[in-house]
């Protein structure tokens, strides 16, 4: 169903935002590389450009849970899913962003922000009450040329207010 979602919006010129995860069950088996993978491979549309995609990461277990995954774990995941694009789209997966969401605060973005293979943070909940969503925006303005550990410290600085 996700790959006819993004195939559709491919098709009208629309941009895909692909979220994938895993549940505490599948974390907890140690199966948390193979769902991702698995989700990527079932989500991305055949003849889709990595133009066209940007892939977030939310592990299940922590959206709206206050829990965060350690730096590692989210570095691991991230890195695997790079690797997964890697395999479909060679050296052109560089221009996919990955996304890292599940219980992104203004305590946390700097640090999850700062991980390899982070290219920005998909805010849920926090960005549905104002003052908590401006202190996210704030503390990473504030820091822009601090995040973005995978070169695009550029990127994030020009889109700062």
């Amino acid at each position: 169903m996700v790959a006819a979602k993004a195939n559709a919006a491919q098709r009208t010129g629309l941009l895909s935002i692909i979220c994938i995860g895993e549940t505490q069950s599948q974390r907890a088996a140690g199966r948390t590389l193979q769902v991702c993978r698995d989700q990527i491979a079932g989500s991305l549309p055949i003849g889709m450009t990595p133009a066209e995609v940007i892939i977030a990461h939310e592990p299940l277990w922590a959206i709206g849970t206050g829990h965060t995954p350690t730096a590692t774990e989210i570095a691991d995941v991230h890195g695997h899913i790079r690797m997964t694009l890697v395999t479909r789209f060679g050296s052109e997966e560089r221009a996919i962003r990955i996304l890292y969401g599940g219980s992104v605060t203004a305590t946390n973005a700097l640090r999850v922000l700062a991980i390899p293979d982070v290219d920005g943070a998909l805010i849920g909940g926090a960005s549905l009450k104002a003052i908590d969503f401006d202190a996210i925006i704030r503390t990473v303005a504030a820091n822009a040329t601090r995040v973005g550990s995978t070169g695009r410290q550029e990127r994030a600085a020009s889109r700062s207010p």
